[in-house]
């Protein structure tokens, strides 16, 4: 019989001592809404954010008889009514009279009677402290009028002895990022701003700890190896494993749930990225922690990348990074591998890659791979090391993993295949071979993976431009372009 699974609510927000490895970060939301100090939590999904604010509204509700707790969202509201109506039925312990509000949809209207409330409730002399989450939410084109109403919501905000009202601001972005976009007032200049990071790693270890099967040495390794302490992460690992049935839980039980739920980390990386994307960030993440880095990085795209977490400092002085977990780390090469961010460099892969494909394959017929490594046992190593990589991204990231083998091989893969059958290529290529060496060492200069973590230097950055140039003009339409 498999134990009862405390991690099986994964996802959902959590309290009490689901909440882990926050507690200081409770304490100090706490002592702020106690001295009616407005507060911004930023982060990045599924980082917890909802569940500390709502665990700060529990905890005041249950010591402060002084202070109303009020949470709503505003992912479920499609503009400024609703929210002063919501926020109107989450702060009120007794009946008002809603008749003045529920007969219109005059914007104006129904702000001076949310005024009127809060005013005449702050006399009485209660004070409320309003969780709104969601925030990024009113940059959507059916949001109406967001930026009267982040200006009404500062004016509120702005005057805590008349209206008693305290905030907690929830989003993935910043209150800055989200005024630029709606460009309204400067809400974000009265709070306090709270980064929402992975959890460090005794936190980790702490939620770990919840599991009812022991959990190895090794297998917290792994766990902080794969999610780098992004807690819906490790939950969802955790349950996984739990439910496995292992009698404890070491580094290949970690690594076999993580491939079981290979799907929900691919989706939450997308979403990842795709915030990265918005906010003009992830070129400049994935150059930092794959490589290569082709432009000084702004210190300020820097620093908010570690503000979010998805960096952390490893050798201060050297200003040295590294991601938030290997396996991210791998998920964003597997990215920068078939859409780096230098386009000519990733046009020039991706042609030779088709033009390998497509000589391998005329020569050797659709099983060119297998005839290649019998035909050229020194080039076994290289090509097993494509196999590996497919099958480990395949465990790893599901299908978000490419089936075509030469998508895994970089430009000196390429070049060890083009030059060991060499008298295949010289029509397509031409010139001397000499030459192309060269060029080829121009381009694995700057592309090695591994090897980069500042500017390239302009002349090396200009041979390799060079050296895509020549080879994009030798191969534009000979491929097939299009993956096998």
């Amino acid at each position: 019989m498999l134990p009862d699974n405390p991690f099986s609510g994964r996802g959902a927000p959590v309290s009490g001592s689901r909440l882990v490895g926050r507690q200081l970060l409770i304490d100090r939301l706490l002592m702020r809404m106690r001295s009616e100090a407005h507060c911004s939590i930023v982060g990045l999904p599924r980082m917890g954010k909802t569940s500390i604010a709502r665990e700060v509204l529990r905890r005041l509700d249950a010591t402060d008889v002084e202070l109303e707790g009020a949470y709503i969202t505003l992912d479920a509201i499609r503009g400024p009514i609703q929210a002063y109506i919501r926020m109107l039925d989450e702060t009120s312990t007794d009946a008002y009279d809603e008749l003045p509000i529920m007969r219109t949809n005059d914007h104006d209207e129904v702000y001076e009677y949310f005024l009127r409330t809060l005013r005449k409730r702050r006399r009485s002399g209660r004070k409320s402290v309003i969780v709104v989450d969601e925030v990024d939410a009113i940059v959507r084109d059916d949001f109406s009028d967001a930026p009267l109403f982040v200006s009404r919501i500062r004016e509120v905000a702005n005057d805590r002895d008349r209206y008693g009202i305290t905030f907690i601001f929830v989003s993935r972005r910043s209150l800055d990022m989200i005024q630029g976009a709606v460009d309204c007032s400067t809400l974000a200049g009265l709070c306090e701003v709270i980064y929402l990071q992975p959890l460090v790693r005794d936190g980790l270890d702490e939620l770990a700890a919840r599991s009812p099967i022991p959990v190895h040495n090794t297998g917290r390794e792994a766990l902080w190896r794969i999610t780098g302490g992004h807690p819906f992460l490790a939950e969802v690992v955790m349950c996984e494993a739990v439910e496995n049935g292992d009698s404890q839980l070491d580094d290949r039980s970690i690594e076999s749930a993580q491939h079981a739920q290979s799907h929900e980390f691919t989706n939450q990386y997308r979403q990842l990225a795709s915030l990265l994307s918005h906010e003009e960030m992830f070129e400049a993440m994935c150059e930092l922690v794959v490589g290569p880095q082709w432009r000084p990085i702004a210190p300020h795209t820097v620093s908010l990348l570690k503000h979010y977490g998805v960096l952390r400092s490893i050798d201060e002085a050297a200003g040295g990074v590294e991601c938030m977990s290997q396996h991210f780390r791998d998920y964003l090469a597997l990215l920068t591998r078939t859409t780096p961010s230098w386009v000519l460099l990733g046009d020039a892969e991706r042609q030779l890659r088709y033009l390998v494909q497509d000589r391998m394959a005329e020569a050797y017929g659709d099983d060119w791979f297998e005839e290649l490594r019998r035909k050229l046992p020194k080039l076994n190593d290289a090509l097993d090391r494509l196999v590996q990589q497919r099958v480990r991204e395949k465990r790893m990231f599901g299908d978000a993993a490419s089936d075509f083998i030469l998508d895994y091989a970089y430009i000196g893969d390429l070049k060890d295949l083009v030059f060991a059958e060499w008298e295949k290529y010289r029509s397509f290529l031409g010139g001397a071979k000499a030459d192309w060496e060269r060029r080829f060492q121009d381009i694995m200069r700057v592309r090695n993976p591994m090897a980069h973590h500042r500017p390239i230097p302009a002349d090396v950055l200009q041979d390799a431009e060079r050296s895509c140039k020549a080879l994009l003009n030798r191969l534009s339409g000979q491929g097939k372009k299009a993956s096998q």
